[in-house]
């Protein structure tokens, strides 16, 4: 891939490979036969061939066998693989570019050779540069191929997605050695103390809750408090790990821990039938307007995170189907203000719209796709693959 810029490492070729990051409907080998992919392959961690298993139609003949991936042609040779009885089943020679020289197995057969570099969208080739340049994201660099329709579909898988796991985080905290009722206001009380830790203190602030629901009935909301500060000493000597650098006023965990305390007093002194009610979706904003809570962006985050999928696990409980879907459709239209250093690393993008910034599927994009590299599952580029 000479034209790329820079040398790619093997291990990057069987990334592009197997992930199909390439043009599948004008694939030829080097001998001018055409190629369609039925299957890619399983990718192979052992010794042999790098994809095992593959099914190829070459020239409307289906072939079964294997794929070698290399970055030269030379190199099957470099590395002994024509002294290899592995590689007697390797079906198509895959390699990145330069000379296209034919190979032959210990058994004779002669694999088909097929230059990937060929096959590399104009756009896909710029956003590779960047892909392993060091940027903040990947995308950053080549704003030409992104397009924002898009860049919020792949928002919408990813907000589809980040509601799925919070759902399941939710159920962490389920015990189901409790009754239900008992074991669902547990688990969204111990998920508001999490989230109320965010981002330095959630297991000092769950620990906190554990410990005050075992010895506070949720009655005298002073005593809860003076009970909570307690069992987290902030007054003295603590177990728990409390990370207090930088922490502003606002963030404080006494202040979080009183407001932890209140949601706490509301959830358990709510009657359990009214959760499954017709309106329990507005039940957060009744209980921050009845305690006082000032609303901020966290309670607003939270409000999604945690008491969205808090309902629509307690709808799966009970086979409450009204719920789950209103409870779905609700986080679909969600916009949530979420805190710009949160999302800074868009900015570069230079989208024109800014709703990204209410989305909470925002947050899920940042880490579970651009922060770990994950391009290949992205619609964005996929969308640079096709252009």
């Amino acid at each position: 891939m000479g034209d790329l810029g820079f040398q790619y490492s093997e291990a990057f070729l069987q990334w592009l490979w197997g992930n199909g990051l390439f043009d599948h409907k004008r694939l030829k080998t080097e001998c001018g036969r055409p190629v369609r992919i039925l299957d890619l392959g399983m990718h192979n961690k052992t010794d042999g061939p790098d994809f095992i298993s593959s099914r190829l139609a070459i020239d409307g003949v289906v072939w079964y066998g294997n794929v070698e991936l290399h970055l030269k042609s030379r190199d099957w040779y470099a590395h002994g693989h024509q002294k290899d009885e592995n590689y007697n089943s390797v079906i198509l020679h895959v390699v990145a570019s330069g000379n296209s020289d034919p190979v032959e197995t210990l058994n004779g057969s002669k694999p088909f050779t097929l230059k990937l570099e060929k096959y590399l969208t104009k756009n896909f080739k710029v956003f590779l540069k960047s892909f392993q340049s060091g940027k903040a994201l990947p995308c950053s660099g080549n704003l030409n191929f992104i397009s924002e329709e898009v860049f919020y579909k792949q928002l919408d898988k990813a907000h589809s997605e980040y509601f799925e796991k919070k759902t399941d985080d939710f159920l962490t905290f389920y015990d189901p050695n409790l009754l239900p009722s008992e074991a669902w206001k547990k688990a969204l009380i111990l998920s508001v103390w999490d989230g109320l830790g965010i981002s330095h203190n959630r297991q000092a602030m769950r620990l906190t809750g554990e410990r005050l629901l075992g010895r506070w009935n949720g009655k005298e909301i002073g005593a809860g408090i003076e009970l909570a500060i307690e069992e987290a000493g902030l007054r003295g000597h603590s177990d728990n790990d409390w990370n207090l650098k930088g922490v502003r006023p606002a963030n404080h965990p006494q202040k979080r821990i009183e407001e932890a305390v209140l949601m706490t007093h509301e959830i358990l002194m709510t009657p359990f039938e009214k959760f499954l009610s017709k309106d329990s979706t507005e039940m957060w904003e009744k209980f921050c307007d009845k305690l006082e809570i000032i609303r901020s962006s966290r309670l607003d985050i939270l409000y999604g995170t945690v008491f969205l999928p808090a309902l629509y696990t307690l709808g799966m409980l009970f086979a409450h189907e009204p719920m789950k879907r209103e409870v779905r459709t609700i986080w679909d239209d969600l916009q949530t203000p979420i805190p710009r250093s949160l999302l800074k690393k868009f900015k570069a993008l230079q989208l024109k719209s800014g709703n990204y910034r209410k989305k909470l599927g925002s947050i899920h994009q940042l880490k579970s796709y651009c922060m770990p590299g994950k391009c290949s599952e992205c619609f964005v580029l996929k969308n640079a693959i096709q252009s």
